[in-house]
């Protein structure tokens, strides 16, 4: 029963990051006045709510309802299908960086998770995991700098535009990752 509670918090865990990627990449094209589509931005918090609701119950219980399997399918479908868009053919700069920043909150989203999973599990996790902690903080603040700076219509130093860049290209090189990962959700949730 443990280890199938860990791979279904697991994940839980997963499908949460990569409805928080697209919730952020929404969040980002909001702020900067880019094409997007509200009610999408407004669907996925609904999500993301939905689904992080569920985490304290099943944290206490170890176990999902098959009304929580369900309803945590059709999330997973949902966001499947939004996540048919979330790779651009020739982004401009604010799609690379709209990518950037959700891949960088998801992967935060993940590192946190996985440390909270040894808390609720007594499990032991690979230290690497804490020392991340602050890898991720700094990156996620440079990212909300840079887009309060371009909301704010204020130039980019060429140092943030290389790191973006650079940054972008390392996602677009784990593209493939990406994708395989997310459908390893239902296999972890057990659907």
């Amino acid at each position: 029963m443990t280890v199938e509670a860990q791979r279904a918090y697991n994940g839980i865990v997963l499908l949460v990051s990569y409805l928080q990627r697209i919730y952020v990449t929404e969040k980002i094209y909001h702020h900067l006045n880019e094409p997007h589509d509200p009610a999408r931005l407004e669907e996925v918090k609904e999500l993301f709510d939905d689904t992080l609701a569920m985490v304290p119950i099943f944290e206490q219980t170890k176990f999902l309802a098959d009304t929580q399997v369900d309803k945590l399918r059709r999330v997973t479908a949902q966001m499947e299908s939004y996540m048919t868009t979330y790779f651009k053919n020739s982004p401009s700069f604010e799609d690379k960086l709209a990518l950037v920043g959700s891949n960088i909150y998801a992967e935060q989203n993940i590192n946190n998770g996985i440390i909270r999973l040894g808390q609720v599990f007594n499990v032991e996790i690979n230290k690497d995991f804490q020392k991340r902690i602050k890898f991720y903080e700094e990156r996620t603040k440079m990212i909300d700098i840079i887009v309060s700076a371009l909301k704010n219509k204020k130039p980019l130093e060429e140092q943030a535009e290389k790191l973006i860049e650079s940054w972008y290209d390392n996602v677009m090189k784990n593209k493939e990752l990406i994708l395989n990962d997310m459908k390893k959700i239902g296999q972890l949730i057990g659907f």
